[in-house]
């Protein structure tokens, strides 16, 4: 057991602490939005399915014919959604944040993990209520975005130097997230939405 006397001691000094309280600083830059105003208070499994389910409310106000796996045959696989046939997984963000400043069209795309059983990709970026595009939303074919990464991450196994792996992923818009260089688990991120929208095989969902 930690010493009383200690364990006051240092929450009273970070009860004055200013660099804790920037650490602990709520994001409130969304508190205005109609829909997103808590989205940065939730916590990531949250954030996940309503995302999930905003792409969802989207792909039927398109007409589309949308299955969600959470009530369904589906239910326990993993992908998010059946949309007109096809298995799809949906990455969602809402624009990131430099302090007090959210940066429109600035995006993350979180934890993707192309071994996992879906036919398509697609990512839902939200900006501010009053931006010039409210939303961003665009897919790929599931074998054209992991023939793109297995381009950096075939190489990147053969050598166990953590040096030569970051060279050979220099150009790619995906970087292994959990486990890093060290694991290359089957878990990637991107934080460049504008070359990622670029690339030759990433489609407006208007091309659904």
């Amino acid at each position: 057991m930690l010493n009383e006397n200690a364990v006051n001691k240092v929450f009273t000094d970070l009860s004055a602490d200013p660099h804790w309280e920037k650490l602990t600083k709520l994001n409130h830059n969304w508190e205005s939005d109609p829909i997103f105003q808590t989205y940065h208070k939730q916590g990531n499994k949250q954030k996940g399915t309503n995302g999930e389910y905003v792409v969802e409310n989207l792909f039927r106000a398109l007409g589309k014919n949308v299955v969600a796996t959470r009530d369904s045959e589906y239910k326990g696989t993993d992908f998010d959604m059946v949309v007109d046939g096809y298995k799809t997984e949906i990455k969602f963000s809402l624009a990131n944040s430099t302090g007090d400043q959210i940066n429109t069209d600035k995006f993350i795309i979180n934890h993707l993990g192309i071994e996992k059983q879906f036919d398509r990709l697609v990512f839902c970026g939200i900006n501010p209520e009053g931006s010039s595009t409210r939303v961003h939303m665009y897919f790929a074919e599931k074998q054209d975005i992991e023939d793109y990464i297995n381009h950096y991450v075939i190489p990147a196994r053969e050598t166990d130097d953590i040096e030569l792996r970051k060279k050979i992923f220099k150009t790619c818009l995906f970087k292994p997230q959990q486990g890093g260089y060290k694991s290359l688990n089957d878990d990637y991120m991107c934080t460049n939405f504008k070359m990622f929208s670029k690339l030759p095989f990433i489609n407006h969902i208007n091309l659904w």
